[in-house]
């Protein structure tokens, strides 16, 4: 997977997709998949925006029973499903628990009803799964049961708890680049830190994109017969850039931010708690009266989410501040107090932007947008040739593209059939992972196990396209100390993932960055190996190091 812009200038595509997140890399491979000639631009690196900054949880849309949504979670119930098969290096089963008290709505009688109308709503739910990651089905726990779990929480209301079962991303980044790289093994030409200026006009109809390379600071043009705008925030800014005949309201957006704690709150499970300030949404038609929590257990540590504010700015301008910080871990501490999580244990916050539908007058509540929407710019503007997503979920990414990816078919008279649904992605080759695993560590002996099993999980079969920068240098097997990071995955994001900066490599393409700032010695050590693959001075060197490391600080 190498960064070829000269592609892009010289070739008419059939899909131009804009952006490269979740929704944008699994367009582009079911694109590719169909026959199309495809071309995937990002302006900053994939999955840098919002598809970074998640709880890492594929959810099965239990708690869409408020709403009495059965499509909604039905949906969520078979794609939770279809990544599972399609990426099951990637994705794990996740148990979860929620605290019951009384004995009505947030009650044991009511959960273990819920908790059996999930189990036969997903009856299918391990259908073709590798049996090491099938999904038990639901119980209810007794209060003792549940305080050995949790053993912050307050137990003076407490009865016991509900157990369900959801699944957990190893790593959204890496999942996100399999769909990439599945995209690039089906011929679509892809490329980060490509800036999308405007369309391109012709005859009232897109005709493509103005580009900007944003690593050489030079503009062309990208020729297509369609084009998706996938650009997650950055969609009003895209859509806007045209001349629209007819209505369009833009996309309004509220910040996302989850909390790093460095500290386990649960035994290995996830786990939801209520916050004391008041949430009341409209929608539902059981309102359980205060705004649900959610703690998931990462790396040894806590990832707590999520929070949400309104946000009006240019997204290029959203910033987690030290006051967001704040205000968000006073209140899982008055949600929690037994925890007592002070500021020094919250090692990084993550912060993305997602659709929302409004906002509480009385409370000042964010109400998010809860369903996708497609927009046929032809139907809805008379403007052919560009149709845009307005995403809300990483779990129903493939299942939207996929309906796009048909849509755009239409108007190309392209007959296909999406395959994305069964074939596995880039490395997903694997029936079953525990048998693999047993074997290449036969063949591995000398390999510490940790690390062979880090290398799996996060390139699946293809961790030997890895290891082969060992050969020759030896040295680039040894791990990052206090890691299970080897440093041939720093040369193999260089010279086979279109890593350009320290913090492509840091961020996304390892999981150096995953529990904090990495250490002086670990970001000296990164960035040199880079530079002599990519001719870094020691100026720009420096430059790269620092710029890490303001990815931790709170302005």
């Amino acid at each position: 997977m190498r960064r070829q812009t000269n592609h892009l200038k010289e070739t008419e595509y059939d899909l131009l997709v804009v952006g490269g997140g979740i929704y944008g890399a699994t367009a582009a491979w079911d694109a590719a998949q169909r026959g199309l000639r495809v071309a995937l631009i990002d302006k900053n690196d994939f999955a840098s925006g919002t598809s970074f900054n998640s709880l890492k949880i594929i959810h099965g849309g239990l708690r869409y029973l408020q709403h009495a949504d059965i499509v909604r979670m039905r949906e969520s119930i078979r794609e939770r499903r279809t990544l599972s098969r399609i990426a099951p290096h990637l994705v794990q089963p996740l148990p979860c628990v929620m605290p019951t008290k009384g004995h009505t709505l947030k009650g044991p009688e009511v959960m273990r009803i819920a908790l059996l109308i999930n189990d036969v709503m997903s009856m299918d739910r391990n259908k073709g799964v590798d049996p090491a990651k099938q999904l038990p089905a639901g119980r209810v726990i007794s209060k003792k049961s549940l305080l050995d779990i949790l053993p912050y929480l307050d137990p003076s209301d407490l009865n016991g708890g509900a157990i369900w079962y959801d699944a957990q991303m190893v790593n959204s980044e890496r999942l996100l680049l399999s769909f990439i790289h599945s995209a690039v093994q089906e011929g679509a030409d892809v490329a980060n830190y490509v800036q999308a200026v405007k369309p391109v006009m012709s005859d009232g109809r897109v005709r493509g994109m103005l580009v900007r390379d944003v690593l050489e600071e030079k503009e062309f043009e990208i020729n297509a017969k369609m084009t998706l705008n996938a650009a997650g925030p950055w969609v009003n800014q895209i859509i806007s850039s045209m001349k629209l005949n007819g209505h369009w309201k833009p996309v309004d957006f509220s910040t996302a931010l989850n909390l790093v704690i460095d500290k386990p709150l649960g035994k290995d499970m996830a786990f939801g708690f209520y916050s004391k300030n008041e949430f009341k949404d409209s929608d539902a038609l059981i309102s359980k009266g205060s705004r649900l929590l959610f703690a998931v257990p990462w790396r040894g540590m806590t990832l707590i989410g999520t929070d949400h504010q309104p946000f009006d700015k240019n997204p290029d301008e959203y910033r987690i501040t030290e006051q967001d910080v704040l205000r968000f871990l006073n209140e899982i501490n008055q949600a929690m107090p037994k925890a007592n999580i002070q500021r020094k244990q919250v090692v990084h916050a993550y912060g993305g932007l997602l659709p929302m539908a409004g906002v509480n007058e009385q409370t000042g509540d964010v109400r998010l947008e809860k369903h996708f929407d497609l927009i046929d710019h032809k139907e809805r503007h008379n403007i052919p040739g560009m149709v845009s997503i307005v995403s809300v979920k990483y779990t129903t990414a493939r299942g939207v593209s996929e309906k796009a990816v048909s849509l755009v078919t239409r108007y190309l008279n392209h007959e296909s059939q999406s395959r994305s649904s069964s074939q596995p992605v880039w490395g997903g080759e694997l029936p079953d992972y525990h048998e693999y695993f047993v074997q290449q560590a036969q063949f591995y002996k000398q390999m510490d196990e940790n690390i062979l099993r880090h290398l799996i999980d996060l390139y699946g079969t293809h961790y030997k396209d890895v290891l082969h920068y060992c050969e020759n240098d030896p040295d680039l097997a040894l791990p990052f100390p206090g890691t299970t990071t080897i440093k041939a995955q720093i040369t193999y994001a260089v010279q086979n993932e279109m890593a350009q900066t320290l913090a492509d490599v840091i961020m996304r393409r390892t999981e150096l960055g995953a529990r904090g700032c990495p250490t002086k010695e670990c970001l000296n050590e990164c960035a040199g190996l880079m530079a002599n693959k990519l001719n870094w001075s020691e100026e720009r060197r420096n430059k790269e190091i620092e710029s890490v490391e303001r990815i931790y600080v709170t302005s």
